[in-house]
């Protein structure tokens, strides 16, 4: 790594860190979600197709959400017997515009280390719009990425566009998502510059010389302008897409991808997978696993390579789960209230993942009431119901209030509708 890349990427990753300090400040008095966590784990890689490497991993996280931005935040500190301790992590911050019509806007700053094979890493600072648009359980996205990585080479990918859709069947997910990419090969820019050269010049011998019978030859020098046109270089493009499944029920949350690069000049296609898990064990301890191939990168010189991961995650149930990519916009898949105790009630949502929800009905006066993360997917608050109908409505995400799944909806007075219950 350059010094000059490195203090890009310092100086950017401090200001954009700055940046989302910021939005946290500005947003705490609204209703906001924090949680952190921790996992303690073991690793083994194999960077080639003979040697695994065994190594320890201790890597905090922390998830911050609002229904504007959300926060993601993740550094993982790993090293083994007779190996340098190195480390990997992100640090993303999303804006997310009010809805129109379906339509949502979403705008991330990033900055990440990657490592392409468990021992080479990339540093990268950018930004990624999206537009995603939704219609019931399912829903599209367009997005374009732009960034800058500090060990750029001819090859290195520059990402024209993504575009990906979704499916939801309860607190199941499935994603399908292709993202296009090109570099140009050998290009070089128009350019001029100076050059002296000496030039021969013919003159007739001076009569006090002897006469050789011939004319000598005087060399002098003289400064001329060399123009390079340049090189437009040789187009390279591939496409990666990538099928998703994300499905979490009870203790289990689970998450699994399949990927296949294609339509890569003068390079066979390839195809990998990755799987991750967690069972809970308790309200704050959970068992974590998993274990796949990381693809190649024809642009580092990266062969494809294995892992593996087995350990504990110290945390709240509400980052069993991995987030979702933006874009991904999924609903609410259950509503139920109970009763609990001194005759109050606790309203339940199951939603696969959200960065807010929001309750509000005329037992509150339709003032409304932010619910706070329980279980993996259920979000939960407990307030006085008195017996009756009632009329009520809930928002996800700072989006439309809508009516909650399985009860009767009716018109409201603002040409809107509600949620109809009987609470007994």
């Amino acid at each position: 790594m350059s010094n000059g890349s490195h203090s890009l990427v310092s100086s950017r990753g401090l200001a954009l860190a700055l940046c989302m300090t910021g939005e946290i400040v500005l947003a705490r008095f609204a209703s906001a979600q924090f949680a952190s966590a921790i996992d303690l784990s073991s690793r083994a890689a194999q960077p080639n197709a003979e040697t695994w490497q065994s190594e320890l991993a201790v890597s905090p996280f922390m998830r911050f959400d609002h229904r504007r931005v959300s926060v993601d935040g993740r550094w993982t500190a790993f090293g083994g017997e007779g190996q340098r301790l190195s480390g990997f992590g992100n640090l993303d911050a999303t804006y997310y515009s009010p809805t129109l019509s379906g339509l949502q806007l979403s705008i991330t700053g990033f900055t990440d280390r990657t490592l392409l094979n468990e021992t080479f890493a990339v540093s990268r600072i950018g930004t990624d719009a999206r537009l995603s648009y939704r219609i019931g359980t399912s829903g599209a996205w367009l997005g374009r990425e732009i960034s800058r990585d500090n060990k750029p080479t001819p090859i290195s990918p520059v990402a024209d566009y993504a575009v990906g859709g979704w499916h939801q069947w309860r607190s199941a997910i499935l994603t399908l998502s292709v993202s296009s990419f090109g570099s140009r090969e050998g290009a070089r820019a128009a350019s001029s510059h100076t050059e002296t050269r000496p030039i021969g010049i013919n003159q007739s011998t001076p009569s006090n010389l002897p006469d050789t019978g011939g004319r000598s030859s005087v060399r002098t020098l003289d400064t001329i302008t060399v123009i390079d046109s340049g090189n437009a270089g040789r187009r390279r493009n591939w496409r990666d897409a990538q099928l998703g499944l994300h499905w979490s029920a009870g203790r289990v949350a689970l998450q699994g991808l399949i990927g296949t690069r294609f339509s890569l000049t003068n390079t066979p296609n390839e195809t990998w997978g990755q799987a991750q898990a967690s069972i809970a064990l308790a309200p704050s301890l959970a068992v974590i696993a998993a274990g796949g191939v990381h693809p190649s990168s024809a642009a580092y010189g990266i062969a494809r390579s294995r892992f593996m991961e087995l350990g504990v995650r110290i945390s709240p149930n509400a980052l069993r789960r991995p987030r979702l990519a933006v874009g991904v916009r999924p609903t609410v898949s259950a509503f139920e209230i109970e009763n609990a105790e001194n005759g109050r009630k606790t309203v339940r949502i199951r939603l696969p993942q959200a960065r807010s929800v929001e309750l509000s009905g005329d037992f509150t006066n339709w003032a409304p009431i932010s619910l706070k993360r329980g279980d993996a997917d259920q979000w939960e608050t407990t307030l006085a119901i008195s017996p009756g109908m009632h009329r009520l409505a809930i928002r996800i995400d700072g989006e439309a209030w809508t009516t909650p799944p399985g009860i009767a909806a009716v018109q409201d007075e603002f040409q809107g509708t509600v949620g109809v219950i009987l609470v007994r």
